[in-house]
């Protein structure tokens, strides 16, 4: 049954043939390659998403632990800061005086006859202005201290100094 296809017809089958078959297998090949790049790509994505849902989950725990502490630091420091207020409500008139002035005492006088149990003279105490300003100055810095102070307790009673 060959012998009835001439030679040269017979070549050109073969090299069609030929060329079919390696584009197949070319397209088979490639489909495969494909389907494995595909396949690691899917086990690629898959551990990101657990790594990423691993890192939101240590992040959360993170936070948790973080807003637990700070709640602490801020409790034992408006503990502190009540007393403090309770202290400057109390506290009397500001006066000037060598603590304010920056400038030596003045020399004591001895009383008159009036004594000393008489009412302060307006001239020694602080503008109402002036008095505000400074109890509102040492609030805010006994705020600030007392923020340290209850940080570095913290930090001491839950053995994280090193």
């Amino acid at each position: 049954m060959m012998a009835l296809i001439p030679l040269p017809y017979r070549c050109l089958m073969l090299a069609v043939l030929a060329i079919a078959l390696t584009g197949f297998g070319y397209v088979k090949g490639v489909s495969h390659e494909q389907a494995k790049d595909t396949a690691a790509q899917a086990v690629r994505v898959q551990a990101q998403d657990a790594a990423i849902l691993a890192r939101v989950a240590s992040n959360t725990k993170i936070a948790t632990q973080q807003a637990a502490y700070s709640a602490a630091i801020t409790k034992a420091k408006d503990e502190e800061m009540s007393a403090v207020r309770a202290a400057l409500a109390q506290s009397g008139r500001v006066r000037v005086g060598a603590a304010l002035c920056g400038g030596p005492a003045a020399p004591a006088q001895a009383a008159g006859a009036s004594g000393g149990d008489g009412g302060d003279p307006a001239g020694r105490l602080v503008r109402d202005d002036l008095e505000r300003d400074i109890k509102a100055l040492e609030l805010r810095v006994e705020q600030a201290l007392a923020t340290g102070r209850a940080c570095q307790a913290f930090v001491r009673d839950n053995g994280l100094a090193p």
